[in-house]
């Protein structure tokens, strides 16, 4: 690749939230961007390339590797999520695979796809701060949540030449978000995070001008939101020795 080489990103979940805001921001900063989506995103820019399909087909990694012609991409942003509310012990098998499927399977299986593209590149995912903060009804959404950081935790320890951060993003007005609190009086939708926000920082993380670690996690929060910043555990230790219990420091 020479150096005047156009940049080349690929983000999913371009079509809305998060990841249209991403797309917008790497167009603006001179990047090709293949974005990903199963509804046609809006960028009519003549460096947008939009490819549609659905992340649960198993065709998909292949179809997607196919269309970027480029030998190196530069920057790869898993984005697309989904979420759907049950119970903890009423879920059905669909739920189940679906937000497994859309949530964990299918940002590793790109990252794989074209994790020989992507040497010295940057592989960025965002989870959500769920992976740690659970509440009711969101208990399969926040397992895969915290199987995805997991993960790509791991992977970071194994692919020596990929930068991989973890964005860790509470509430944010989204689309899906509205889906599920959007008929919820109170909810102080001015208050939280926009999808500008997570954006801004995605673009910090793409030069990493702090020098961040690869394998970092960074939650993403608001004056409002600064409370979930704390993880409140109930984590013990038991002590085989002394057969003492004890409640660990939070």
């Amino acid at each position: 690749m020479t150096e005047t080489a156009q940049r080349v990103a690929v983000v999913t979940g371009a079509s809305s939230g998060i990841g249209h805001a991403i797309c917008a921001d790497l167009i603006a900063r001179g990047y090709k961007v293949y974005g990903i989506s199963r509804k046609p995103a809006a960028f009519s820019h003549p460096a947008f390339v939009g490819i549609l399909v659905d992340m649960r087909d198993t065709n998909a990694f292949a179809t997607i590797a196919s269309q970027i012609t480029e030998s190196h991409i530069d920057v790869l942003i898993n984005d697309a999520g989904v979420a759907l509310i049950e119970r903890g012990l009423d879920f059905t098998r669909e739920t189940f695979q679906t937000t497994f499927e859309i949530n964990l399977i299918a940002p590793v299986l790109l990252t794989q796809a074209l994790k020989n593209r992507l040497a010295h590149g940057t592989v960025i995912t965002v989870s959500s701060i769920s992976d740690r903060l659970v509440g009711e009804l969101h208990g399969i959404y926040s397992a895969s949540k915290a199987a995805l950081s997991k993960l790509f935790e791991t992977i970071a320890l194994e692919e020596k030449e990929i930068t991989f951060f973890t964005v860790l993003p509470s509430y944010v007005d989204t689309p899906l978000l509205r889906s599920l609190h959007g008929q919820e009086s109170g909810f102080e939708w001015d208050k939280i995070l926009k999808p500008q926000n997570v954006a801004d920082l995605v673009l910090r993380l793409v030069t990493n001008e702090q020098g961040l670690a690869s394998g970092a996690k960074v939650i993403v929060v608001n004056e409002f939101l600064k409370e979930d910043t704390t993880y409140h555990e109930d984590l013990w230790g038991y002590f085989a020795e002394s057969q003492t219990l004890e409640r660990l420091p939070r």
